[in-house]
């Protein structure tokens, strides 16, 4: 792809250690100011190719800004025939960066991988990305001593696996998951479990990412995880990190909603072995006592009222699917006046994790993106208002763009125009002495 040339566009483009991607953009939008607007106003596919050129780049900042970069636009909008045309290119300088990278742009690598798999959905580039990189993602979710690295590849070796991974790969993935979310220190004290002990954020990013996965998982593989799951949930939820009960608690959920487990499965004559495995009545009371304990929970001092909130809500809205049968139903407003509704919890956590890794472009990629039509069963409208970037916005609605320019001067033009007009009209009328 023309590496040498690539590589010193690139360098103009990431002029020093220090600047940040923002830095970047000021100034390249300072210096184009002085062309016509048509030239100032680049594609995003340009933009792509300048991020992608960087990642070949020995300067670390200047890597780190072309990923940051890439990450931007594919979350903003969706770029298929640059993930056509260059995906395997970038695959390859991701994986390279998975390898031997520093920290902080391992994270952004990661989640290059995950937009690009989101972006290209089942396509034939699709288990490209996971044969090339899951193994990668897998030991720094493991191991990594980074907690940024680790989050970002536990979320897109979740996601990559949601997307093209069969019952085998979904069970690799499940497992790792949770061997990293479920991490008991004393239990893993003196033995080679290759897991690094994780933080709060590491630990409540890989059970989010686990229940995640589960949605998808085989009525085998929701089975094995019942007995054990709940053996190592029900202490999760006792955990001081708030974020970690949540995530325990989403993983509760979907085993119950999989399983098909509610009250009246423990109905006085119902046996309790024959409820999904081994579920017994003592195991499924704990779980009960303790979400109802989360659900009226008082905050102390320095509590935040608003994660509180969020938190009584999640578990009391659980109870009332566990015990009652009633289950979510969530409306998702979109820009051209439709609307997503969920009513399940297997898609509302998948909603949730698509939220969290797209970010401000989860809309975007909700109306256009064919993969998460799938997934949602959900058909917008072909009519659909269009969405401008802040280029195009730039380009076609500002007043000083070309279009505009353009109208002002046929407008003035009519102007005159109507004027000769008029004169002409009156002017029949005078009589001359």
């Amino acid at each position: 792809m023309g590496k040498g040339k690539g590589r010193r566009r690139a360098a103009s483009f990431f002029a020093s250690d220090d600047e940040t991607l923002s830095t970047v953009s000021t100034a390249e939008s300072s210096e184009l100011s002085l062309a016509p607007e048509v030239d100032e106003v680049r594609s995003d596919t340009a933009e792509l190719d300048n991020y992608l050129d960087a990642l070949y780049e020995k300067r670390l900042s200047t890597r780190e800004a072309g990923l940051n970069g890439l990450c931007k636009v594919l979350m903003s909008g969706i770029h298929v025939d640059f993930a056509v045309d260059k995906g395997e290119t970038l695959l390859h300088q991701c994986v390279s960066i998975l390898k031997k990278g520093a920290a902080s742009e391992i994270s952004l690598a990661a989640r290059v991988l995950g937009l690009l798999i989101i972006t290209v959905g089942e396509s034939e580039l699709a288990p490209m990305i996971y044969s090339e990189s899951s193994s990668h993602l897998s030991r720094i979710s493991k191991q990594g001593t980074n907690v940024a690295s680790r989050v970002s590849a536990l979320k897109s070796l979740a996601i990559m696996t949601f997307v093209v991974g069969n019952d085998e790969d979904t069970d690799t993935t499940l497992n790792v998951l949770w061997q990293v979310g479920s991490y008991n220190k004393a239990l893993f004290a003196n033995k080679a479990s290759g897991i690094t002990e994780p933080n709060h954020e590491v630990r409540a990013a890989a059970l989010t990412s686990w229940a995640f996965l589960l949605t998808t998982a085989t009525a085998e593989q929701i089975d094995s995880f019942c007995l054990k799951g709940f053996n190592a949930l029900i202490p999760l939820l006792k955990m001081d990190e708030r974020s970690v009960r949540l995530a325990a608690g989403e993983g509760i959920v979907i085993i119950f909603e999989r399983a098909n487990i509610s009250a009246s499965k423990f109905d006085d004559g119902e046996p309790f072995e024959s409820v999904s495995g081994n579920l017994s009545r003592s195991t499924y009371e704990d779980v009960i006592h303790q979400m109802k304990d989360l659900s009226i929970e008082a905050g102390g001092r320095g509590t935040s009222k608003k994660e509180l909130g969020s938190q009584r809500s999640f578990f009391y809205d659980v109870l009332a699917y566990i015990e009652e049968g009633v289950g979510p139903d969530v409306s998702v407003k979109l820009s051209n006046s439709e609307c997503l509704r969920v009513t399940s919890w297997m898609q509302s956590i998948q909603m949730n994790m698509f939220k969290n890794f797209l970010g401000g472009g989860f809309q975007t990629h909700l109306l256009g993106n064919t993969f998460l039509h799938d997934v949602f069963d959900f058909k917008p409208k072909q009519s659909k208002k269009q969405v401008l970037s802040t280029k195009e916005k730039r380009m076609y609605l500002s007043p000083n763009s070309v279009l505009n320019k353009a109208r002002t001067q046929e407008l003035n033009k009519q102007r005159s125009n109507a004027r000769v007009g008029n004169y002409g009209h009156y002017s029949i009328n005078v009589v001359e002495d």
